[in-house]
């Protein structure tokens, strides 16, 4: 986890990868509940099989989370169903995405995402923010 500020706000960046680390990172992370968004690509470095997110409980993330984005970002949502976790806005652009997040959200802000999720992010906050873009 890393914390970046963003219009004075701390963001949170969690790397998730696998179904053990993502449940450690939930709990963890996820019993103070914050504005939160989901970032999920299945890209070559993140891995191509996205079906551990079904053997990842998501209950902590109750009563909702406020953006999902990514190249998977509609099979993530649709895991969230399962668990009764309602999610306000669904976008696989993940530029739009986190731009959507931040301005409709304040405060103490969580990003969950995978690898290749976690660099785009990074490269879109550093063109607006003093985060530093690694490549």
């Amino acid at each position: 986890g890393e914390v970046v500020m963003v219009d004075g706000q701390p963001l949170e960046l969690v790397l998730v990868k696998n179904p053990a680390g993502f449940t450690v990172a939930l709990g963890t992370y996820g019993s103070t509940p914050v504005a939160t968004m989901i970032a999920i690509n299945d890209n070559y470095a993140d891995g191509r099989d996205m079906s551990w997110l079904w053997d990842v409980p998501f209950e902590s993330l109750v009563p909702s989370v406020a953006m999902i984005s990514g190249i998977r970002a509609y099979d993530m949502a649709l895991r969230l169903q399962y668990d009764l976790v309602d999610v306000s806005h669904v976008t696989p652009d993940l530029a739009a995405g986190l731009k959507q997040f931040i301005s409709h959200t304040s405060g103490k802000r969580r990003i969950y995402c995978t690898y290749t999720a976690m660099m785009t992010i990074r490269r879109e906050l550093a063109k607006s923010y003093h985060v530093e873009a690694i490549e």
